[in-house]
């Protein structure tokens, strides 16, 4: 439900003080962004709860290379955030080169007109794969529950705040930017030609498109959403979004 209430939080004043995008038609934008999110979470709430279930076994059967020392809870937790995030930032990076992940990820890049909303515009399949990758490093490493939920009680809001159709201060974003995935630089990851839509891939840290090469910074009025061959508006339907990556597209 905390979910919900940040869409509506976003949602309310990007309404009155919209920044980059003017929508032309927002309420049949809105439907179709919640629309997804509602099947989304239908079909990956099964999955979700047998990757808890995996976390408690990894914290019961003290498994990983973090569980082999003597560790600090806190610096344990820190740690596990960070190469939680590294994995996800590798797996984002997977999905935008494998043609059989691309195809359920480019559902969240075509929204052509950045919201709150688009926030959670993911096609369930396409959070599965990060799911296996997530629960790898877990098992790998061996963080457990804690960690995971710390991890995304931070990242839920950021991933709100990046995606929001508001103006932030310029030393918010110049500042966040060299720690976390700011608004400004995550919205370069949405925008076009391709060479940008493949950049800037951190979810919520930001360094590790520094250490890897893979960062880019182009101003905002530089920003053109979405993806140039998603731009047919038969691209937005709820009906696409659901079943587009299992057809030639």
């Amino acid at each position: 439900m905390k979910i919900f209430g940040y869409i509506s939080v976003f949602f309310f004043f990007e309404t009155f003080w919209p920044y980059l995008v003017k929508f032309e038609n927002r309420k049949r934008h809105t439907v179709r962004n919640i629309g997804l999110f509602l099947f989304y979470i239908v079909v990956t709430t099964p999955v979700n709860y047998v990757a808890a279930s995996w976390y408690n076994f990894i914290d019961a059967q003290h498994w990983g290379i973090l569980n082999l020392f003597t560790i600090n809870p806190t610096i344990k937790i820190i740690l596990g955030i960070m190469l939680m995030d590294c994995g996800d930032y590798f797996y984002h990076r997977l999905s935008h080169r494998s043609k059989l992940i691309w195809r359920f990820h480019k559902i969240h890049h075509s929204d052509s007109q950045m919201d709150s909303t688009t926030a959670y515009r993911f096609h369930p399949f396409d959070n599965i794969g990060l799911v296996i990758t997530e629960l790898t490093t877990a098992s790998i490493f061996g963080y457990g529950v804690d960690t995971v939920v710390i991890y995304f009680a931070i990242y839920l809001p950021v991933l709100m705040i990046q995606h929001t159709n508001l103006k932030f201060p310029n030393w918010f974003e110049k500042i966040s930017e060299y720690v976390f995935a700011s608004p400004n630089f995550h919205r370069i990851h949405h925008s076009h030609p391709r060479y940008l839509t493949d950049s800037n891939y951190g979810a919520l840290l930001s360094f590790w498109d520094r250490l890897f090469g893979t960062y880019q910074g182009v101003p905002p009025e530089k920003f053109q959403f979405g993806l140039e061959d998603a731009k047919d508006n038969k691209y937005q339907t709820l009906w696409h979004l659901i079943t587009g990556p299992f057809r030639n597209q």
